[in-house]
């Protein structure tokens, strides 16, 4: 289950978010103020921190690179953006400030709840924009690029963490070595555990890459009479380790977001046919200040009624969702009215 802290200063909005990623499995927290929601994510370091782009009482982009500032969040935590604003410049800006990804108002919730899924699963997403991120200790830069290979440490650190590499998956290796005709010595030298745990660390990238990893298997070792005689391997690394299947992971995940870019770039808009001045039809400026007016009124009304315990129906529920979606796409598409 994710852990998501859901920030927005508006509480039907903020309800709404947050009782529809609850549905969809995710442990949510709600947060109605930038400070409250730096404070909660910093205590309670959850999987995804969603940021709605607008307040009236602070900066996001500001709160965002200040939760980045901390060093155990930048590590265990990811920050989503939700703006109306996706300008080339403003996604630098969010980049920059470390935020992981911006998605665009009015908000797919289907395409929303995906990325939250991959955020907290720490699966790769393509920063906002590329950028050069400086660490925390200020010891190295860290490249955070759409098509680069940076984020494979993430990957990696899930493959070698505890919950792989423990007790009982060491005592799985020693068997499985033992019934390969390898002798095991419990008395292991320094060597020969680094040894141990390379065969391992091999073991769990191939079976990442489905079994198609290079590298030295069991069968390859069993000629082996000892772990020490594993010494006489030159560069495991370089010959189908850890590093060279990491690469080429990159390599073909690079090649694949480029050969999807290029189809979308390929992609030629239909016609559009403007009317001429003749066949427009005039508004009356009256009519269409009516029709923002009525439609910010039903709009809050569905807001409320999206309110937790409001509605009982969960069909009712879900057309509720559609239509404050629907009316909100309407007042973004409104012209502004001029102040008189």
């Amino acid at each position: 289950m994710g852990k998501v802290i859901v920030a927005d200063e508006n509480q039907g909005r903020r309800t709404l978010l947050a009782s529809t990623l609850e549905r969809e499995g995710f442990d949510v927290t709600r947060a109605g103020t930038l400070r409250q929601a730096e404070g909660t994510a910093l205590a309670v370091m959850p999987e995804v921190v969603l940021l709605d782009g607008e307040w009236k009482s602070g900066d996001a982009i500001d709160a965002a690179q200040r939760l980045m500032g901390d060093p155990e969040f930048a590590f265990k935590c990811r920050i989503v953006l939700l703006s109306r604003s996706t300008t080339p410049d403003f996604m630098l800006v969010a980049a920059k400030a470390g935020i992981h990804e911006v998605i665009g108002k009015p908000v797919d919730m289907k395409v929303l709840i995906d990325q939250l899924w991959k955020h907290s699963r720490k699966q790769f997403v393509p920063p906002p924009a590329d950028v050069t991120l400086e660490t925390g200790g200020g010891s190295f830069d860290v490249a955070v690029m759409a098509g680069g290979g940076g984020w494979a440490l993430p990957m990696l650190k899930g493959l070698v963490g505890p919950d792989r590499i423990n007790e009982s998956f060491i005592n799985e290796i020693l068997v499985q070595m033992g019934e390969e005709g390898m002798e095991v010595d419990l008395d292991l030298e320094a060597t020969d555990l680094s040894n141990l745990l390379r065969v391992a660390l091999n073991r769990l990238v191939q079976s990442s890459e489905g079994g198609d990893a290079q590298g030295p298997s069991f069968e390859d070792l069993k000629k082996k009479k000892s772990l020490g005689d594993l010494n006489e391997q030159s560069s495991p690394m370089s010959v189908g380790g850890m590093e060279s299947i990491l690469e080429q992971q990159a390599a073909n995940i690079a090649n694949e977001v480029e050969a999807k870019m290029d189809s979308i770039l390929d992609e030629v808009p239909d016609q559009i046919a403007l009317l001429p001045d003749d066949d427009l039809e005039r508004i009356d400026p009256q009519v269409l200040r009516m029709t923002r007016l009525t439609t910010e009124m039903v709009h809050e009304l569905m807001w409320d009624l999206g309110r937790p315990g409001a509605v009982a129906d969960t069909t009712l529920m879900t057309r509720i969702e559609d239509a404050t979606e629907m009316l909100g796409d309407v007042l973004s598409s409104l012209p502004e009215q001029e102040e008189e």
